[in-house]
């Protein structure tokens, strides 16, 4: 049984899965299996894989098309290694990714992900200036605690680069698989998951040739139709955080350590994501606030529920969306902050 798994999902990339595998195959770490996905390619994707012989390629190949959720968590399960690497089949590794990672988590076992950087790369394959391009710019954070993650995650999204991963194959047994109902974000979800059990940490060099495909083809563009889904799934991860034992949401919010009636975390928590006035985020603070409300009436001024729902307008009857932004940013921040310093005059709040 190998030590390592290389999963791959792959998907009408015919023209780059060849050196997405070549990259795996030539690692200088060789105690490995590839095991690949194909979710229904119709390029002749399949036939390029198979045309690489080599017993450690383990592919499965979908006769129609499922979503990459799904190729992925096929490719998870058929996983052998204690360790998981995922790559993309348009992407490539760069030399000696694998054997840094594998080293660095032999001798590190409190950290459960070690991610690394991403190099830029055009369609062709030519050099991208990170400055010049929104992923150079995401993909660019500082190591910190599991709890410090789950604040930058909530306050300002996603900041590692997937096809970097290398990871412990109990953080997907004891997280779950990928939710094969998020298109946009289904990273960021993981993400969330595994830091509510495990350390991550990310190598400070460069791991992965990330190729950024021409008109915006890449899943993470921001297109107006996957910017859509993305506000939709982002109120479909903030659930990760309502389910977060009341000690993380103290951490993530720097709420005061002494014990506190049980709602107040997520009361917090309700008022932060209301207060940021993203697509999706004030939805979901209204409706768990709704919820605290509901477990316990005394842990809420109704009269203040009352005015939040209407100065959030969460179902726009009032407001066009520049309208509803300006004023979320001004008054209703101001108001949140209020109720805040009201509810938890101990609390510095972010």
């Amino acid at each position: 049984m190998p030590k390592l798994s290389v999963i791959m999902a792959s998907y009408n990339h015919g023209t780059f899965v060849r050196k997405a595998i070549e990259s795996v195959l030539s690692q200088s770490y060789q105690d490995l299996e590839l095991v690949i996905t194909d979710d229904g390619s119709s390029d002749g994707t399949v036939d390029v894989i198979r045309s690489v012989i080599d017993v450690r390629i383990k592919l499965h190949a979908f006769a129609v098309n499922q979503g990459a959720c799904v190729s992925m968590n096929d490719a998870i399960a058929r996983a052998q290694g204690e360790y998981i690497a995922v790559l993309n089949s348009d992407d490539y590794f760069l030399p000696g990714k694998l054997q840094r990672q594998i080293d660095y988590l032999d001798t590190h076992p409190e950290i459960g992900a070690v991610f690394g950087l991403p190099r830029l790369i055009d369609e062709r394959g030519r050099p991208l200036e990170k400055s010049d391009h929104a992923f150079g710019r995401i993909f660019i954070a500082k190591n910190q605690s599991r709890e410090d993650w789950l604040r930058h995650f909530f306050y300002i999204g996603n900041a590692l680069c997937h096809p970097t991963v290398m990871l412990r194959k109990i953080c997907y047994e004891k997280s779950g698989l990928f939710d094969p109902l998020l298109m946009q974000l289904p990273d960021l979800d993981m993400w969330v998951r595994i830091c509510r059990g495990f350390e991550i940490y990310i190598l400070p060099e460069e791991l992965t040739a990330f190729r950024v495909l021409d008109r915006e083809q890449n899943v993470s563009a921001p297109t107006k139709e996957k910017m859509a889904r993305h506000a939709w799934e982002m109120s479909a991860i903030l659930e990760r955080y309502a389910q977060l034992p009341d000690s993380d949401l103290r951490a993530i919010f720097n709420l005061a350590t002494e014990k506190a009636p049980r709602p107040e975390a997520k009361i917090v928590l309700s008022l932060a994501a209301i207060g940021l006035a993203r697509p999706g985020y004030s939805q979901f603070g209204l409706a768990l606030l709704q919820k605290c409300i509901r477990e316990n009436p005394a842990s809420f001024s109704l009269i203040e529920y009352f005015k939040l729902v209407g100065e959030v307008d969460p179902c726009s009857v009032n407001f066009s969306g520049l309208e509803y932004q300006i004023l979320s940013r001004s008054k209703l921040w101001r108001a949140i902050k209020k109720i805040l310093r009201n509810l938890l005059p101990r609390n510095r709040s972010r």
